[in-house]
């Protein structure tokens, strides 16, 4: 989830075909870090922009959602998902009343198209009550409130630590949404490449303030990698949309034209640019984001 970790790095918006200046964006420095720190800004300002769009966060992240539904005479609940793609869901709560549920740690839970959750409360260990008001068991047929919580989205997240070539273990600042068995992408210029993490490895409970995780791979890397470099399961068409959207920001030329987007561009992030406006990128960044929309 996007919050001080861009979906796309500095170093991966420059590897881009832009054709924009982005030595001179902190007009007090002529420090090169200074420059990356506020291209950075941009592309984290470009990530929230997504996010808003999608109404739910692109990366991975902990959501829980409660709602009412109703038990199958099979003993199932199922229930749309707000966020996703689901990736995991953590824990199932149920009950007659919100305030004495049953609770479902690690259950199994089957998703459909990403979003359709299916839980069988018999196939969990049973559908006994706990709840204090409560004698026997569930009756199917009826209305429950429930509480799940779940992992959705895409991971995105970066390397903690440097990481040298045919290490078989890299060190991320946010495990969210890593699972064993999948594959993510290094989208670091030059040398990008897909790992596979160890099917064989644990991940850590989800948290809303994940830690620093070393991660074991299948396979060991084929390159170096610095950190700071997206490990990312993002599509590839997400990521462009953030690139359009933070190049159409930095074709903007100053806040004091009254046109959103005006033609007598003078920002020298864009002085060479024969293009007049960044509408149009705005425009394509919206319409390539569009197939991630959140569907209710």
């Amino acid at each position: 989830m996007a919050g001080t970790t861009p979906y796309v790095s500095a170093a991966a918006f420059r590897a881009h075909p832009t054709y924009l200046d982005t030595d001179g964006l902190n007009l007090g420095s002529n420090d090169p870090a200074a420059q990356t720190a506020e291209l950075t800004n941009l592309l984290l300002a470009s990530s929230a922009w997504a996010d808003n769009e999608l109404n739910q966060p692109l990366g991975a992240h902990l959501y829980t959602q409660r709602e009412r539904v109703l038990m199958g005479s099979d003993g199932q609940i199922k229930l749309h998902a707000d966020h996703g793609p689901v990736i995991r869901t953590t824990e199932v709560e149920y009950g007659y009343s919100p305030g004495a549920l049953t609770t479902l740690a690690n259950p199994t839970v089957w998703v459909e198209q990403d979003n359709n959750l299916v839980v069988s409360l018999a196939t969990n260990g049973s559908i006994a009550w706990s709840g204090s008001l409560q004698f026997g068991a569930v009756v199917p047929g009826g209305d429950l409130f429930t509480q799940v919580s779940y992992v959705a989205g895409y991971v995105a997240t970066v390397l903690d630590s440097d990481v040298t070539a045919a290490a078989t273990t890299l060190t991320v600042t946010d495990p969210t949404g890593i699972t064993p068995g999948s594959g993510y992408r290094i989208w670091e210029p030059g040398i990008e490449e897909t790992v596979i993490v160890d099917p064989a490895w644990s991940p850590p409970a989800p948290s809303l303030t994940p830690v620093p995780t070393t991660v074991s791979l299948l396979r060991p890397l084929q390159h170096a990698h610095t950190a700071g470099s997206d490990v990312s399961s993002v599509p590839a068409d997400a990521r462009k949309a953030i690139v359009l959207h933070t190049m159409s920001q930095l074709m903007r030329p100053d806040s004091t034209a009254e046109d959103e987007y005006p033609d007598n561009a003078t920002a020298s992030t864009r002085a060479d640019d024969p293009r007049t406006r960044g509408m149009g990128l705005l425009k394509e960044a919206r319409k390539t984001l569009a197939s991630f929309q959140r569907i209710r």
